[in-house]
C-alpha cells in the first residue's frame, strides 16, 4: 500500500510536465539525458524525483544513440542510473501500425522493476526519448514481455511532472 501511494504521488508530482518547455527550446539547449536523483544529494527527500544532464555525443542522435548514454549511466554529481545492473537495449524500431510510437525492448533485468523504481526509470526513458522528432509516445518491453505492473503500456512525456507548482509558491 506504501508504495502505491508513492506511485500516486510521484505520477502527481510529474503531471505539469505537459506544460514545461517543446521541441523549440529543447533544440536550443540540446538534448538531455534523464535519470534519477540521489538520494544523497537531495534535500532530505525533498525535491524532484527527476534530474538531467546534457547528452554529450554525436550532433544529432537517434534512440540508438540516447538509449546507450541513458544506460551508460550519469557523468554528472547528484544524479543515478535508475536502471537495474546489466540493463541493455536489446532492439528499438517504429511501431508500422501507430504513427509516433517508439517500441523499445530491454534485456530481462529490467523486468526487475516495479513500482516506484519502475516509474523511475520508465520516466528517464520516455522523457530521454520523447525529444527525438516523431517520438509521441514509447512502449518499452523486458525480454521480449510487457511490464505487467504498468497501469498502461504506452508512455508519453505529457504524463511526467517534474516540479510541485504548489510548493513553488507556498516558499
Amino acid at each position: 500500500m506504501r508504495n502505491a501511494t508513492w506511485l500516486c504521488v510521484l505520477l502527481a508530482l510529474l503531471l505539469p510536465l505537459s506544460a514545461c518547455g517543446g521541441r523549440e527550446k529543447q533544440q536550443e539547449e540540446g538534448f538531455q539525458l534523464w535519470f534519477a536523483v540521489d538520494e544523497k544529494a537531495a534535500d532530505y527527500g525533498h525535491g524532484p524525483a527527476l534530474g538531467n544532464e546534457a547528452y554529450t555525443g554525436e550532433e544529432d542522435p537517434g534512440p540508438e544513440e540516447l538509449l546507450s548514454a541513458l544506460l551508460a549511466g550519469p557523468a554528472q554529481e547528484g544524479l543515478r542510473s535508475p536502471f537495474p545492473r546489466g540493463v541493455t537495449l536489446r532492439q528499438w524500431n517504429w511501431d508500422q501500425e501507430r504513427p509516433g510510437v517508439l517500441l523499445i525492448g530491454l534485456s530481462e533485468q529490467y523486468g526487475a522493476l516495479a513500482d516506484v523504481s519502475l516509474t523511475l526509470a520508465d520516466y528517464c526513458i520516455v522523457l530521454t526519448l520523447s525529444q527525438v522528432e516523431g517520438v509521441e509516445t514509447v512502449e518499452i518491453t523486458a525480454g521480449g514481455r510487457s511490464v505487467s505492473y504498468r497501469s498502461h503500456q504506452m508512455l508519453s512525456s505529457q504524463e511526467a511532472v517534474l516540479w510541485d507548482e504548489l510548493a513553488d509558491t507556498a516558499s
